[in-house]
């Protein structure tokens, strides 16, 4: 059997250490995030942290820097990514993937299911999870990138739509489309609230009773 000497054990547990609180650092840069929202994205990431990590801790001869070095790299690629997928819903798309509707309005969505590969199976188990019985109870069952299916009741329904109208100052024209509303007749509707401009809005969605609209807080100036 091979019996480590002393130098190698301090090693060890001096990368282990160090290993450990580097860790907790960069995911607390990387930004908070609830297990159940980890998107593909996030997955690849921590799979090659973890992994350059369990190389420095197995091979004693290579210095710290050669796991810092490109962590740090996928870090700031990572937070880079994250802060320009706020700003574009194309580079959001890429990277977190579109909203996916298993159940639309009441429909289930046989073609996306078979696209997805979601069988009924999965379906149901997702749906008796959420103390529902018929899929005919269910107004949206949306399938995140995680993998998650999210419910909305019809009886808890208050949305027409349930994507953003104007999502940070931007009307999201993806879905205009899909609701057959054009820019125009949009921005009509925004001036008999109060709102002459899309980018006073941060958040507008289509409720059963008309818009909903959280308004956009601008930077103040400074005098």
């Amino acid at each position: 059997f091979y019996t480590m000497n002393i130098n190698e054990i301090l090693e060890i547990i001096y990368k282990t250490i160090f290993c450990f609180f580097f860790l907790i650092l960069i995911l607390k840069l990387m930004g908070k995030r609830e297990i159940g929202t980890i998107t593909t994205f996030d997955i690849v990431v921590f799979f090659i942290i973890s992994e350059l990590f369990s190389l420095s801790l197995n091979d004693s001869e290579k210095s710290l820097w050669h796991t810092i070095i490109p962590i740090s790299i996928i870090v700031v690629l990572q937070i880079t990514i994250a802060f320009i997928s706020l700003k574009s819903k194309t580079i959001r798309n890429i990277v977190e993937g579109k909203l996916t509707y298993i159940i639309f309005k009441g429909e289930i969505l046989q073609e996306e299911m078979k696209k997805q590969r979601y069988n009924i199976d999965d379906l149901m188990s997702q749906l008796r999870s959420k103390n529902i019985q018929l899929p005919s109870e269910v107004e949206y069952a949306i399938l995140e990138d995680s993998g998650n299916l999210n419910i909305i009741k019809k009886e808890d329904c208050i949305l027409d739509y349930p994507e953003p109208l104007i999502s940070d100052g931007k009307i999201v024209k993806e879905t205009l489309k899909k609701m057959n509303i054009s820019p125009e007749i949009l921005k009509i509707r925004l001036l008999n609230y109060g709102y002459s401009d899309e980018k006073e809005i941060f958040l507008a969605l289509q409720t059963t009773s008309g818009l909903y609209i959280v308004p956009r807080k601008l930077p103040k100036n400074k005098n």
